[in-house]
């Protein structure tokens, strides 16, 4: 199992030289985003679920903080150009686009899709769920991260703590989860759930079964496996299809009403 993600000398010494930047913004970045490694929701997931030994899409990959330590195949997803610039400046693959616009058709097939506090910011849930499935080897894995709504707003008012509970509310969000809707979305978009963890993967991860209290928390990770010709119900007006945004309008029959 792998151990906690960090970075080296080595490291340190090829961002700030093969930055694009200059070396203040070099510095400011490493600094900011890679002196402590990838944050804490990557390297839970990572450690149970071995992300770091596949090859991932991160989508919204930011500067590159955690495919530095992604193995060969491997690539990010981008829409801001600037930190998709300095990404590619220090080696890393990195594809700018906008996902939830832009077509995924060209895009190398992979074993998971790591996606951390971008969902809340969509026009649509669905659609961006169904083109991650499309990117989705067979089996591949699907590991999410958003901040969701805690049981009790009013714990946002409490000293220190309260901080910690308000991450949904942030202004540029326009969906907002609880951990029962995070399942839902994802389960009804072609995966098969394999943890559904407000206190994430490790060792807190027994909490996730205490009744309210994995409520209590401004967050969830999800982790589901995409069920290969996977289909939407029956009598749904949907049907998957492998390109596009992952699904059409079925033709009516005359017998519909």
């Amino acid at each position: 199992m792998p151990g906690r993600l960090h970075p080296d000398t080595r490291m340190q010494q090829h961002i700030l030289e093969n930055g694009c930047y200059n070396r203040e913004e070099n510095r400011r970045i490493y600094d900011k985003w890679f002196a402590r490694g990838p944050r804490h929701q990557f390297q839970a997931v990572n450690a149970k679920y071995q992300l770091t030994e596949k090859a991932i899409c991160d989508l919204g990959c930011g500067y590159g903080v955690n495919l530095v330590y992604c193995r060969p195949g491997s690539y990010g997803i981008e829409v801001d150009k600037y930190s998709a610039d300095f990404a590619r400046s220090i080696g890393l693959t990195v594809y700018e686009r906008d996902f939830m616009r832009d077509s995924v058709d060209d895009l190398p097939a992979v074993d998971a899709v790591w996606c951390s506090a971008v969902i809340e910011h969509v026009e649509s849930v669905h659609i961006f769920l169904r083109k991650m499935a499309l990117i989705l080897k067979p089996g591949g894995l699907l590991a999410v991260y958003v901040p969701t709504i805690p049981l009790i707003p009013a714990l946002r008012y409490l000293p220190v703590l309260g901080r910690y509970t308000t991450g949904y509310l942030h202004s540029d969000h326009i969906n907002a989860f609880t951990p029962a809707t995070l399942r839902f979305f994802c389960e009804r978009s072609g995966f098969e759930t394999l943890e559904l963890s407000p206190f994430m993967p490790g060792l807190l991860s027994v909490f996730n079964h205490v009744p309210l209290l994995n409520q209590l928390v401004s967050g969830c990770a999800y982790v589901g496996r995409k069920i290969d010709g996977w289909d939407y119900a029956g009598n749904a007006t949907r049907q998957a299809v492998a390109h596009g945004i992952g699904f059409t309008y079925r033709r009516k029959t005359p017998d519909d009403p």
